[in-house]
């Protein structure tokens, strides 16, 4: 046995930001990918990329060039619970004296409760983890390290064969928790636990523990464990960003073999499997292993369902979803999403048209577990209201409507419910509670025109069913009111405000109104006759102009109540922020989104267009300063005084006018993009709209990079602004 040694594209920078990786490296490393993955399937999770990296896989010889130390290996014998076995780790599959050697490719939820056509209980869809008790299929690729010799060949057909100790082909069965701290759905977390753990000899074969050491003078296992983490992420966006290949999760795949499933006979009856209701307009839910395996076996391509091929075949059946939904051709009339990622290599629902609100409004492929949620498997604080509901009268339920709801942000309005003020609820909905972290969370609440004490600006609250519960509400809120409430997807922090209105209003049988308010509400819970609604201009105002993140004109009203409480003090009680820590404000100092720092820069942007805020440039061109001016004559004369409201001013002008926007521009005729211009684009699509942004020029156009005026192409403005740290 030698020492691996790594790659020679191994390098530091890879231990780190995906930002931080010079261009010239992350090409060649994708590069390398690329013919790795082809060398092995056309598919690869990005664990097995580092392995390829660290470990020094030759995609010509399809082997690793030196074998790792199998001591170092996990043993797997026939029959009996599992070992943690995340993707990447290596494997020694064992039956008395004989062995074959392999690596973890893949590992998917293998729960049961499934039919054969992949119908799912819609418990089974988003449950959580049970550590010992959830069933997984792991996937080795048994031939990494090189052609198999004809004993081992007998041996994997012994192992193959029925009741030779795999199902289907594939090790199935109960695997414990990686530790305590680490999930073992979350692979790239339990391979990580297990380089610096167990196989920390193999880890001490590579050049990581020196490097650590350099920089740190010590190496810890939880040192060595971000450190892979960190370069398995790196190594995942490196792929995600990658003309050719396209990227489900942490897996890689060809996207040449990706798009040929996808134009295949097999994929349109996937796709039609997976589009049907139950019946009586229900939703069905439908797990994607088993109907591959009844589709493949149908068409007698069984060797579809071993070996590597199996999760080319999973991923190449999601990403066909993925972009049927995401282009709209499920059939006329059926909602079709996915509801969890993890089980049975994904669980996808479809019910009838419409749908209610809050499922409207949630990016169809972001697994919310609406199927665990409603079922009575569920928790009973995690349960659906539905049973709640229909006990109460149906004009006292709080009225929901998502306004807005992206890849990092949900913006919604609540019409609160006499019951709800009575009982401390705040009604968000299921879905929109399913994409905030698990726990406590903290409700920032804000009374428009009134000051609240500091236990009511800021709560603790739970959850309840589709709401959080106990909400302490200011005093004089009626049943009607409505609430603006915003949350950043990642993050516990929700904030919400009342909007008070331009003028009161006077409301017979009751009396003045001074927030903004559903008046069929306050008619069922006073019996007032309340005038026609106004025309809220706010409701419905579109960005004026377009960007990559979109102004949200729901943000608004809590930018400025944002200003108002954390911003600094200015001239005539004026007050300001940054783009950085206005997001901050807003959603909480650990969130460090671009895309939802760009979201709250744009409709600054446009809320100084308008007149809401005005604008000036930080120093060293970081990220501008906004501000709110109250209405006194003081704060008048300032705001005038400041010049920022000049429309000749070049300093007062939006970001927007003074920085040139990434674009795409037409070539003449006969010519094509660089290599450089497609990775380029492909890589501000990723950093800007996440993994699952389209990142292919389309054809005929160039990518130009976005920049300062003046200051010619270079470093992308917003990159400065995510790593900017809070003053």
């Amino acid at each position: 046995m030698g020492r691996p040694g790594g790659d020679s594209l191994l390098r530091p920078e890879i231990f780190g930001e995906f930002e931080q990786v010079p261009t010239q490296l992350r090409a060649a490393v994708a590069d390398r990918l690329k013919e790795v993955m082809a060398a092995r399937g056309g598919i690869l999770h990005a664990c097995g990329a580092f392995n390829a990296l660290y470990f020094n896989y030759c995609p010509r010889l399809r082997r690793y060039t030196v074998e790792p130390d199998p001591d170092a290996f996990i043993t797997a014998p026939v029959g009996g619970p599992l070992s943690v076995l995340p993707v990447g780790a290596y494997v020694r599959l064992t039956r008395g004296t004989r062995e074959l050697w392999g690596e973890v490719a893949a590992v998917l939820g293998a729960r049961e409760d499934v039919d054969r056509d992949g119908w799912a209980a819609g418990a089974l869809s988003g449950a959580p983890a049970v550590d010992g008790l959830d069933r997984q299929r792991v996937i080795v690729d048994t031939e990494v390290f090189g052609p198999l010799s004809q004993s081992e060949l007998v041996e994997r057909g012994r192992w193959l064969r029925p009741g030779g100790g795999w199902q289907d082909g594939h090790l199935v069965g109960p695997v414990p928790s990686a530790c305590r701290d680490v999930s073992a759905r979350d692979q790239a977390g339990s391979f990580a636990a297990h380089l610096a753990g167990p196989a920390r000899p193999l880890l001490d074969l590579g050049p990581l523990p020196g490097w650590l050491w350099e920089e740190n003078g010590e190496v810890t296992e939880a040192d060595i464990a971000r450190a892979v983490r960190a370069a398995i992420s790196c190594l995942g966006q490196i792929m995600a960003s990658t003309p050719g290949i396209h990227v489900w999760g942490l897996y890689g795949r060809s996207a040449a073999e990706s798009d040929a499933f996808a134009a295949s006979a097999p994929a349109e009856e996937v796709l039609s499997a997976v589009s049907r209701p139950a019946p009586g307009g229900h939703a069905r839910y439908t797990a994607l292993w088993p109907l591959l395996d009844s589709v493949v076996r149908s068409i007698d391509r069984p060797e579809q369902l071993t070996g590597v091929s199996a999760a080319a075949l999973v991923v190449d059946a999601n990403l066909a979803l993925a972009n049927a939904v995401t282009h709209r051709m499920s059939p006329a009339g059926i909602d079709v999403r996915l509801d969890d990622r993890w089980q049975q290599g994904g669980i996808w629902r479809a019910q009838p048209l419409p749908v209610d609100s809050l499922l409207a409004g949630l990016d169809p492929l972001s697994p919310a577990g609406v199927g665990y949620a409603e079922s009575e498997a569920a928790p009973k604080e995690l349960r659906s209201a539905t049973t709640a509901e229909a006990s109460a009268p149906a004009d006292d339920t709080s009225r929901v409507c998502v306004v807005h709801m992206d890849d990092g942000l949900v913006v919604l309005t609540v019409a609160l419910s006499a019951s709800d003020l009575a009982a401390g609820r705040l009604e968000l909905g299921r879905s929109v509670l399913a994409l905030l972290p698990q726990g406590p969370l903290i409700l920032q609440l804000h009374h428009d025109g009134a000051v609240l004490p500091d236990t009511v600006a800021k709560q603790q609250v739970g959850r309840a069913g589709a709401s959080v519960s106990r909400v302490a509400w200011p005093q004089g809120l009626l049943p009607g009111t409505r609430l603006t409430v915003a949350a950043a997807r990642a993050g516990r922090r929700l904030t919400a405000t009342t909007i008070r209105l331009q003028a009161p209003e006077e409301i017979e049988g009751y009396g003045t109104v001074l927030w903004e308010y559903e008046p069929a509400m306050l008619v069922g819970a006073t019996g007032s006759v309340v005038p026609p609604a106004p025309d809220r201009e706010a409701d419905r105002q579109p960005s004026l102009r377009p960007s990559w993140r979109p102004a949200v004109a729901a943000l608004e009203h809590l930018i400025i109540e944002a200003l108002k409480r954390d911003g600094e003090n200015g001239p005539a009680d004026s007050r300001r922020l940054d783009g950085v820590r206005l997001t901050a404000a807003l959603f909480g100092s650990d969130i460090r989104s671009p895309a939802l720092l760009w979201t709250v820069i744009h409709t600054c942007e446009d809320m100084a267009l308008l007149g809401l805020l005005t604008q000036s440039p930080a120093p060293q061109d970081g990220p501008d300063v906004f501000t709110w001016w109250p209405s006194t004559p003081e704060a008048l004369h300032a705001r005038s005084a400041s010049g920022w409201d000049a429309p000749d001013s070049p300093t007062g002008q939006p970001l927007s006018r003074r920085w040139i926007r990434p674009q795409r521009r037409r070539l003449p005729d006969g010519q094509r993009p660089s290599l450089e211009s497609r990775r380029d684009y492909a890589r501000w699509r990723i950093e800007v709209e996440g993994t699952e942004a389209e990142t292919e020029l389309p054809p005929g156009m160039t990518f130009v990079h976005g920049h300062l005026k003046g200051s010619g192409p270079g470093k992308p403005w917003h990159r400065h602004v995510a790593r900017r740290e809070e003053r």
